[in-house]
């Protein structure tokens, strides 16, 4: 750290390094597309119809060729009719509880778990041993054995489980 940066009061006050490659202010560092790369469409079912499912649903929309919501689950009624109105979602694969949805063979590649913060451990467990990839709402579990089991059985099936920080500080 130089001199500049540890003399100011807040580390968005230090200044910026020279035009080093490499550092943040050089701009001609390759900027990532934000389109989707996939060699294929991902199929996915959303566990909650709230406003992080339907986040993961909109994405589908506007992306159809990379992402298709087939499957559904949230208690509420109107909010799992929409999405599944939206998205062709056939009936058989429309639930009400999570349980419902656990409770039938895999059908899609990934499963979006948006549940309430404090549910996200027993259908994450579930789905992995289904065979489904996760993406998991931030936080993963309530506990740190929890975590450490979740990761445990990503391993054991050898599946994906990304958590979602992308709606972090909206």
């Amino acid at each position: 750290i130089d001199a500049a940066a540890a003399n100011a009061s807040s580390p968005f006050e230090a200044p910026l390094a020279d035009d080093v490659p490499g550092e943040l202010n050089d701009l001609t560092l390759p900027i990532r597309s934000l389109e989707p790369n996939t060699h294929k469409q991902v199929t996915i079912a959303i566990v909650v119809a709230g406003s992080r499912g339907h986040t993961y649903a909109r994405f589908a929309e506007k992306y159809p060729e990379h992402l298709k919501v087939v499957g559904v689950s949230d208690i509420l009624e109107n909010r799992k009719l929409d999405i599944a109105g939206k998205h062709g979602i056939p009936q058989e694969h429309q639930f009400g509880d999570y349980h419902e949805f656990l409770a039938v063979p895999k059908f899609a590649d990934a499963v979006v778990i948006s549940t309430p913060d404090d549910l996200h451990y027993e259908p994450c467990m579930k789905a992995l041993e289904l065979g489904y990839d996760v993406l998991l709402e931030k936080p993963c579990a309530q506990t740190e054995k929890e975590c450490r089991d979740i990761l445990a059985q990503a391993k054991k099936y050898n599946r994906i489980v990304a958590v979602c920080h992308v709606l972090r500080y909206s």
